[in-house]
């Protein structure tokens, strides 16, 4: 089997197993609650500007619905989230990625590091929606990563359209794919380049990286060579993925309480009369207590 069948033919996500989460108490205080009820009632303002009325109990509910919890991510990080119940804790539940990006596997959590790493490549397991999307003609001055003869390969003189596939990779982040064709659908497999152009190609390469070592990473590289060692698949059997770097597992978390305190039923107080016959009952029960008591005393005492 090649590598390119190696590689396309996986069917199952690649996530190593974690811990479960600990519900324990987190360092520092959660937010005032009347802050948080706030930034909430704003926000769900702006929401609700673009969902008809009777949909907001599903895309933007009342505050009261949501429960507050604290959660320490495996970066160190606590942030504060909110959940419609209290029952599921956050580190069973999926969240979705930057703005309202594709939803995270669950207990993940987006944070954002400039530190962070570089985007790893991850195999592709699944292929998903489709969309085309129209383009105009490039411009003609080069974009300011390009050079001059690299533009002018690259460069689209007409206008063109292109298909997007989303892809859900290894790791369980979703990406986007350009097909190398409209007509290009998954089953039909990646195109490869001729043997001899893949040779002239291993060789370009290997000067280019000769003459400017810092072009490509060396991550970078590895994942240039692998492709060229498959025959130049288009599209590639695997995408680097923006997404890892800042996705954290949620390894502890706290209850902090509903965002809207819910009143609780008092508790029924016990009319006078009642509690007049409940202390005679105690009493009684006191004196028949005592009477066995003392019985058994004398009966000893006689034997």
């Amino acid at each position: 089997m090649s590598l390119v069948e190696r590689i396309w033919n996986v069917a199952e996500p690649d996530v190593a197993a974690r811990p479960p989460a600990v519900a324990r108490r987190l360092p520092g205080r959660a937010k005032r609650r009347t802050d948080v009820l706030r930034e909430y009632e704003k926000f769900n303002s702006d929401r609700r500007r673009g969902v008809p009325p009777v949909l907001w109990p599903f895309f933007a509910p009342d505050p009261d619905r949501y429960y507050r919890w604290r959660v320490q991510l495996d970066c160190a990080c606590i942030k504060e989230l909110l959940t419609p119940d209290d029952s599921t804790p956050p580190s069973e539940r999926q969240w979705r990625g930057l703005g309202d990006g594709e939803a995270l596997p669950p207990g993940q959590v987006y944070c954002q590091h400039d530190d962070s790493a570089d985007a790893p490549y991850r195999d592709i397991i699944e292929w998903g929606d489709r969309q085309e999307v129209s383009f105009p003609a490039d411009p003609v001055e080069p974009p300011e990563w390009a050079d001059d003869d690299v533009w002018a390969v690259i460069r689209h003189d007409e206008a063109h359209t292109s298909a997007f596939w989303k892809v859900t990779l290894a790791c369980g982040h979703v990406e986007e794919v350009v097909a190398p064709t409209l007509d290009w659908k998954p089953d039909d497999g990646p195109r490869l380049a001729e043997a001899t152009r893949v040779k002239q190609m291993i060789e370009e390469f290997e000067q280019v990286w000769d003459s400017d070592p810092m072009l490509q990473s060396e991550h970078q590289r590895e994942h240039t060579r692998r492709m060229l060692e498959a025959g130049w698949p288009r599209p590639r059997p695997e995408r680097s993925c923006h997404t890892c770097p800042h996705a954290r597992a949620i390894v502890a978390y706290q209850r902090v309480g509903w965002l809207v305190p819910r009143n609780r039923a008092p508790k029924p107080e016990i009319p006078p009369q009642a509690r007049a016959v409940l202390e005679r009952r105690l009493r009684r029960a006191e004196a028949e207590r005592l009477r066995v008591q003392l019985a058994g005393h004398e009966e000893r005492h006689d034997a």
